[in-house]
């Protein structure tokens, strides 16, 4: 992600902080949370409407609490069908969610006109509002929001060998996952589909499942290339089973930005990827 297409802004008890660089992407340092349920929220903002995001934890929350979720609808309305997967922020996962079907999303044109983030001024975006029922541990520090299509459990499905420890450090030395190959495949993954003219951006992306097999092929021809010239083989190979995985029938692209994935838009193919 990047500060074109997603900001996010903390508000800490009224001062608004901007800690959008510091959770934009994996290589980012990350930025500790110690929400105060009562008097604390986190604004995302994105350039078109969205229903999910990825929460990258460097610290996990140990308190219990639940997140509540409201995008702008030209005043704050709590979305529905709310997947938490991250429990509170006790482990990295995916938080969905859907609009209210009598609602939607307004572009704020000025953020200035946005509740919790009047300070700022981001301009023609659509925000949405996390906050929680009770406070966060103080330690709680989130690596960063943004899309992650496999893991390591689908990756070792199709690629055993890459769940040996002993290759984890030759790639690089104290290895233990591939988290940060997950997430440049999803960035691959990103820029391939706008490439296609699939997307304008990755908020397009309604149902993130669908990329899970193409993210592990595509980490696995990472993988293999990092390994040089004795895996050359296996990188050929991951790179075919990818190109194979990417050119799914139907990509469920959100075309009329609305934030909601229709019938239509769930059989509608848009475009291939060629080598």
């Amino acid at each position: 992600m990047t500060i074109i297409t997603q900001r996010v802004l903390f508000n800490d008890n009224a001062v608004e902080k901007d800690i959008s660089m510091a959770v934009a992407n994996y290589r980012s340092a990350g930025y500790t949370l110690p929400i105060i349920a009562a008097q604390d929220a986190v604004y995302i903002a994105s350039d078109m409407p969205f229903n999910h995001k990825w929460i990258e934890l460097s610290t996990a929350n140990t308190e219990t609490t639940t997140i509540s979720l409201a995008n702008w609808f030209d005043q704050w309305v709590d979305v529905v069908d709310l997947v938490d997967n991250t429990n509170g922020l006790k482990n990295s996962g995916y938080i969905t969610w859907k609009t209210n079907r009598l609602k939607g999303w307004t572009s704020e044109l000025d953020s200035n006109d946005v509740t919790g983030v009047t300070n700022s001024a981001i301009y023609n975006m659509y925000w949405l509002k996390m906050t929680f029922s009770a406070n966060l541990s103080l330690t709680t520090k989130i690596k960063t929001i943004c899309n992650k299509f496999s893991d390591d459990i689908i990756l070792t499905d199709y690629y055993p060998d890459l769940a040996n420890s002993d290759l984890k450090t030759a790639f690089e030395a104290g290895k233990t996952t591939w988290d940060d190959q997950h997430f440049i495949a999803a960035d691959i993954i990103i820029r391939d589909m706008k490439k296609m003219n699939i997307i304008k951006s990755p908020s397009q992306l309604m149902n993130f499942e669908l990329f899970a097999e193409a993210g592990a092929h595509k980490v696995a021809e990472i993988v293999y290339n990092g390994l040089g010239r004795p895996y050359l083989d296996q990188k050929n190979e991951a790179r075919k089973a990818y190109d194979a995985a990417i050119n799914i029938k139907h990509f469920d692209i959100d075309d009329d930005g609305d934030g909601n994935l229709t019938p239509c838009e769930m059989q509608t193919k848009t475009g291939n990827l060629c080598r």
